[in-house]
């Protein structure tokens, strides 16, 4: 079981990576950052590249998050 926790953990990792260095950025400098930004009625077109990279981004974050948290209790028990 604490093996399949490290293999899906690792791939997740590994598509969180991929996915987030894939997406392009959309920031305009320092104002960006501080909310002066473009303000667009929605963020991405209906079944852009960009939309489904947001989408492996998130659920892999989730995925990866579950895991290590799995991983974490299970190692816990062992140890305690």
């Amino acid at each position: 079981m604490l093996i399949a926790m490290y293999v899906v953990s690792g791939l997740s990792a590994v598509a969180l990576i991929l996915s987030v260095m894939l997406q392009t950025s959309k920031a305009e400098g320092l104002s960006a950052a501080m909310g002066g930004g473009s303000a667009e009625t929605s963020r991405f077109k209906p079944g852009s590249r960009e939309e489904w990279l947001y989408k492996i981004t998130r659920v892999a974050a989730i995925v990866w998050i579950v895991t290590v948290l799995i991983v974490a209790v299970i190692s816990y028990g062992r140890f305690a």
